[in-house]
């Protein structure tokens, strides 16, 4: 028996034959059981229902609208109920079309035996269940294939700005290293301090930007290889923090502004 009682639909025009069945699902193996005495019954029940049925035991000879008609209807609402269609004898083409349009299996009416019939029902919802559980699967492994290419390509793009970046940031800390000194050699006296502050300032802050850049292509890096692990992203934090604390502490290079740091000591 199952933990939780399966829900089941009979759709069935033979209303004796229906309610004795539904009776013994219900009292001697505790299944939740739904009638509808036609196609068209059953369809409204499935358009309305609350909760989706687990199976469904469908009758394929009902006047109107027969049990082809119903799978045909659940086929275009992407109802995806596993079904047994129940047949009469000579009609396994009708057996055949059924399968065709999802059914999971099909009985001959006259043949049912109810404890057989009990053991074909949970095997069919087992079947369905792991269809879904297979179907999510498919589309989580889909799912992470197209993040992965979207990594790679994202990888990419970032290996081939960093580089550009790094450089570019390099060259403006050279310029400043550079041009700085005949600059500020330029200038009238009074203005040399305030300018050499500026110059170091932006220094600072190119250094800065490149030890950023360093970090954050580092840390990539490692998310990708999905070889993270928590001393890896403490040192890529604890070397960022000391580059940059280099930066805001370390030695001037410029002698422009190492004159510059001399005037103020001698100012103050």
């Amino acid at each position: 028996m199952y933990k939780e009682p399966l829900s089941i639909l009979l759709v069935d025009d033979e209303k004796t034959f229906v309610k004795v069945l539904a009776l013994q699902l219900s009292e001697e193996y505790g299944f939740h059981t739904t009638i509808a005495y036609s196609g068209a019954e059953a369809i409204e029940i499935l358009k309305n229902a609350r909760r989706g049925f687990d199976v469904i035991l469908l009758d394929y000879r009902m006047p109107d609208v027969n049990g082809l008609n119903v799978l045909q209807w659940m086929l275009e609402a992407k109802n995806l109920t596993p079904v047994i269609m129940l047949t009469a004898a000579g009609s396994e083409g009708v057996a055949v079309e059924a399968m065709k349009l999802g059914a999971y299996d099909y009985l001959r009416k006259e043949q049912i035996d109810v404890p057989h019939l009990v053991l074909d029902i949970q095997a069919v919802n087992e079947r369905h269940l792991f269809r879904i559980e297979r179907a999510i699967e498919e589309e989580r492994s889909k799912e992470m294939g197209l993040n992965k290419e979207a990594t790679d390509k994202m990888r990419d793009v970032i290996n081939a700005i960093t580089p550009t970046l790094n450089d570019t940031l390099a060259q403006i800390g050279a310029e400043i290293d550079l041009r700085a000194q005949k600059a500020v050699a330029q200038l009238p006296a009074d203005a040399r301090p305030e300018i050499a502050a500026s110059l170091q300032e932006i220094q600072k802050q190119v250094r800065r930007l490149e030890t950023g850049v360093r970090g954050l292509l580092s840390l990539f890096r490692i998310v990708h290889a999905r070889h993270t692990e928590t001393i890896e992203l403490e040192t890529i934090k604890r070397e960022f923090e000391s580059e940059v604390h280099r930066v805001e502490v370390g030695p001037i290079e410029s002698p422009v502004l190492e004159q510059r740091l001399k005037e103020r000591r001698e100012s103050s």
